[in-house]
């Protein structure tokens, strides 16, 4: 009897270890991560508001992780081509997705999509929102956004704009702006953004609606006609640029937001690792500074809040293309 006893007594033990190595081993292979490079795919060219953002959050976990952390371009579709790569990379939380609002716009205006955005992916944080900025073409021969709504009324066949694909910042602040104001401006769809800006540069285009870090430079450089912001409110990064409220359309408001996401089925635990980390690079008042000079706001979001933000992103947008008439192609 007590033979058994003490037997029983040992294997109780022998589990009790047993479990504290599993918990231990459990522990280790979370406080492993990351262990390796990680790369961000960004679905729109280098020097975009996108890349800018991407190659910030990169340095800064870099810095804090003792990794590599490197920014992968893979332009094309307004982001989906990007997406593609990262809904069909491993979900180990080691390549990751920085993309702008285009990417829950895609299902309303792209026919057809290799990923679903509320399936394939799991969010991570909200970074920011941007005003985006209107440059018009100095070969129209106009001043301000007074004379470019004048001149598109005037000739209803002038002016066109470019667009780095359909369901990004803008493309959809121009059709905002055309519905607000009555103008026929033709889309040019471009599959780099940075061209989509340079062919308004010389003159091939009318209009386009960069984000505000890669507008700015041409702006500094008189290379284009200010329009004005998108924003419901002037930029502390360039506060003598009127919105396009002031400026002539009255209540126009549009934002651009950017946010990290991970493939489905990243582990939860690595999820909320990397979102508790880029909060905490993003709240440093010396990270917060840079983004100012963006013309960034910084959000900061948990992936609760970022995917119920996600949602209603979604929903705004699909009902507002639907009153327009826009439908997916």
């Amino acid at each position: 009897m007590r033979a058994t006893i003490r037997l029983t007594r040992f294997f109780a033990v022998i589990a009790a270890l047993v479990a504290c190595v599993g918990l231990a081993g459990t522990a280790t292979a979370q406080g492993k991560y990351p262990s390796k490079t990680v790369r961000i795919i960004v679905g729109y060219g280098p020097g975009t508001t996108s890349d800018v953002f991407a190659r910030l959050i990169a340095k800064a976990l870099s810095d804090r992780w003792h990794q590599p952390v490197f920014v992968e371009n893979r332009a094309g579709a307004a982001g989906a081509i990007g997406a593609d790569v990262v809904a069909k990379s491993a979900p180990d939380g080691y390549t990751l997705m920085l993309i702008s609002n285009a990417f829950t716009l895609g299902p309303i205006l792209q026919a057809s999509l290799p990923y679903d955005p509320f399936r394939d992916f799991v969010a991570i944080t909200q970074i920011a929102q941007t005003p985006n900025i209107f440059l018009a073409s100095k070969k129209l021969g106009i001043n301000n956004l007074k004379e470019f709504i004048a001149l598109g009324k005037k000739d209803p066949e002038r002016l066109q704009y470019s667009s780095s694909g359909r369901g990004t910042p803008s493309q959809i602040s121009v059709e905002l702006f055309k519905s607000m104001t009555g103008l026929h401006i033709q889309e040019i769809p471009y599959r780099d953004s940075n061209q989509a800006f340079t062919d308004v540069i010389s003159g091939v285009v009318s209009l386009n609606a960069p984000g505000l870090a890669q507008g700015l430079p041409y702006v500094a450089a008189g290379r284009v006609v200010t329009l004005g912001i998108t924003g419901s409110k002037r930029s502390p990064a360039a506060p003598e640029i009127p919105t396009l409220a002031e400026a002539g359309v009255p209540g126009y408001e549009a934002y651009g937001w950017h946010g990290i996401f991970a493939p489905a089925k990243t582990p939860p635990d690595v999820v909320a690792f990397i979102s508790k980390e880029l909060v905490t690079i993003l709240k440093d008042p010396k990270l917060q500074a840079v983004f100012v000079k963006q013309g960034a706001e910084i959000v900061a979001s948990s992936p609760t809040e970022f995917t119920a933000f996600l949602h209603k992103d979604f929903e705004k947008w699909q009902k507002l293309f639907k009153e327009l008439g826009i439908k997916p192609e």
